[in-house]
């Protein structure tokens, strides 16, 4: 049996603990997973203070690609992770995992994304629209906020392996019709303006910065043809990743000189 008592000590003091009292634990897998449930309960361990902090980095990603290669896959820790994209001004998020369990899933995990944005932001929740999308059309779950007052937008792509190397072949067989009709269009064509043809079926910004999370160094298909300039980091899971953790990849990101292939 588990008692667990949470004190805090007002919002000038900024201190917080907790004490664990325990008598006799028979499982230590389900202790650890009873203080997670009771901690995820509080959003005060987790709440950001103030929303859009850009001036803590000198850039930013305007997108941020998240690959999950791990088979347990947990809602409430993405859902952190898009509150907290917002927080410090990033507006697109992609989440990715080849099966498309996410995707498939979507629904649930726009619940609780909205439930973690109400607890996190609190009065400032209404501030907030979060977007779900396939990189085609928002879903039909999204439920839009309009109260009068100045709102932003987070965009969220569920994407999955059929979102990589197919839509380059739909845009490729776009160009072959089109070619076939127009052979002129071939005369003078270059890669870049193949990007024409991908946004067609599937339009989703690059990311700057993706996030890998399992024991997999590998994409696992993750849109190549968008992934040209990212800075790529691998994390080992994805599950219990903390605010600190998220601003230190955000940091890493910031010290990074890109070239451009220069």
């Amino acid at each position: 049996m588990v008692l667990v008592q949470f004190a805090h000590a007002g919002p000038d003091d900024k201190v917080c603990y907790v004490r664990l009292y325990l008598l006799y634990p028979r499982d230590l897998v389900d202790l650890c997973l009873f203080i997670q449930h009771c901690m995820s309960l509080l959003p005060r361990f987790l709440q950001v203070k103030d929303p859009v902090k850009q001036a803590w980095f000198k850039k930013l990603p305007s997108h941020l690609g998240i690959i999950i290669c791990e088979e347990r896959i947990s809602f409430n820790d993405i859902s952190n992770l898009i509150i907290w994209s917002f927080c410090v001004g990033i507006h697109h998020v992609s989440i990715y995992d080849s099966t498309g369990f996410i995707k498939s899933n979507g629904n649930q995990l726009y619940r609780e994304a909205n439930a973690r944005k109400n607890s996190y932001l609190q009065k400032k929740a209404s501030s907030l629209n979060i977007i779900f999308s396939d990189g085609k059309a928002p879903y039909l779950y999204n439920t839009i906020i309009k109260n009068g007052h100045k709102t932003e937008d987070v965009n969220v792509y569920l994407l999955s392996h059929e979102d990589g190397k197919q839509q380059i072949v739909k845009a490729a067989k776009i160009l072959c019709k089109e070619a076939r009709w127009k052979p002129e269009i071939l005369e003078d064509f270059y890669a870049h303006q193949f990007d024409h043809y991908i946004k067609g079926s599937l339009d989703v910004p690059d990311p700057e910065l993706l996030v890998l999370f399992g024991k997999t160094s590998a994409l696992i298909g993750y849109l190549p043809w968008h992934i040209r300039l990212s800075e790529i980091m691998f994390q080992t899971t994805h599950h219990n990743f903390s605010f600190d953790e998220f601003q230190s990849l955000l940091c890493q990101y910031n010290k990074c000189e890109q070239r451009f292939g220069k």
